[in-house]
């Protein structure tokens, strides 16, 4: 008897141990005010069952340097070719189990990037031509909807979790670039005259072909301390097709006429590397480490395949996350480039907004 009261007290004192040492918070009642404030140390990598979550986000970013072919860092602002852009998305998910979610997102793009200003000056005896071209070529539109499945391992989360995701773009964007707005204005004077050419080309947002993702994720717990490693390639399905405009000048009157080209987009593949600290229950503090690669694929150009230049980028992204209520929570990152090649390295700063509820769950 002695014997079987020392063998309890110790599987009891044991897995007190174990809960103390995981950080775990083992739930035996669905009751939805824990599972909505469950600190992110303790979460899964997926929804709960009958939870719905629905998230907006904002990303501004600073075009202000990129890296070079040979990974060299160019400032923009010298060539006074720098620029902003605004990156919106939207996205719900839904937990069908405690280990699959289904999920849909999109986003709308709104970019706009000024080439150095190029004047030219001709003079003769008798007068002089000045001419000045302004070059501005903007990105705007909403993107391709993305439909997805995540499923995670059907085992109850202590200290470690694993999940895949899969999931299609479908092009659903209108993805063809507007006719150019380019103008023409000429100032003749005594002895000058000035003629300003503006050049504005309008393109859109959007794959224009059906692009797959496949991702997996790793998540391990400390006490604490979490860390997550995360893996992504993108891939499209099949070639592309879509119009270039090109222009005449006559009379100072642009003429346009579209060209048709086909295109095969990159693969594209991410790796991130985070860790977090779970400050309190309502506080989590995050560095994550996001290396991204796109790599093949090929473009046309007057009936020539030219491949597709290989772009790295490297960032750091300190960032929170802080619960503002049960259901409502706030995410802010920084993004800051560290490396790359043949790519913009833009500051950034991304805020998103996202607001859980279990809506069959009293």
């Amino acid at each position: 008897m002695k014997r079987t009261s020392l063998i309890i007290s110790l599987i009891l004192a044991s897995a007190f141990v174990s809960n103390e040492i995981n950080g775990q918070k083992v739930i035996t009642v669905r009751d939805k005010y824990v599972l909505l404030t469950m600190p992110y140390s303790e979460r899964p990598l997926s929804l709960y069952r009958g939870q719905i979550q629905a998230s907006a986000g904002y990303k501004f970013a600073v075009r202000a340097q990129s890296f070079n072919k040979e990974g060299d860092l160019v400032h923009l602002k010298d060539f006074g070719t720098g620029s902003v852009y605004h990156y919106y998305f939207g996205e719900i998910k839904f937990g069908v189990t405690d280990f699959m979610e289904i999920g849909a997102v999109t986003n709308f793009l709104r970019r706009g990037i000024r080439d150095a200003t190029v004047t030219v000056v001709s003079a003769t005896t008798t007068a002089t031509e000045r001419i000045t071209v302004n070059k501005l070529t903007e990105s705007k539109g909403m993107g391709d909807i993305f439909l997805y499945t995540s499923v995670r391992l059907p085992v109850e989360y202590r200290w470690f979790d694993f999940a895949v995701k899969g999931g299609m773009f479908i092009p659903s964007a209108r993805y063809e670039p507007q006719k150019p707005a380019n103008t023409v204005k000429a100032v003749s004077l005594a002895s000058e005259t000035s003629t300003t050419i503006n050049l504005h080309y309008k393109n859109r947002n959007g794959y224009g072909v059906p692009v797959w993702l496949a991702a997996a994720a790793a998540k391990f717990t400390y006490g604490d301390l979490s860390v997550v490693a995360e893996w992504s390639v993108r891939d499209p399905v099949k070639e592309g097709q879509n119009i270039r405009w090109e222009e005449t000048l006559a009379e100072k009157v642009f003429s346009y006429y579209d060209r048709s080209y086909t295109y095969l987009l990159s693969r594209t593949c991410t790796i991130d590397a985070s860790l977090h600290y779970q400050a309190t229950g309502w506080f989590n503090l995050s560095l994550n480490g996001s290396w991204f690669r796109s790599k093949g694929g090929w473009t046309e150009y007057w009936g020539n395949r030219y491949e597709n230049p290989e772009k790295r980028l490297l960032n750091l992204e300190p960032g929170f996350e802080l619960q503002i209520s049960p259901g409502l929570t706030v995410y802010q990152v920084a993004g800051f480039p560290v490396s790359g090649k043949d790519s913009d390295a833009p500051f950034y700063l991304y805020t998103t907004i996202s607001f859980n509820m279990f809506p069959f769950l009293r």
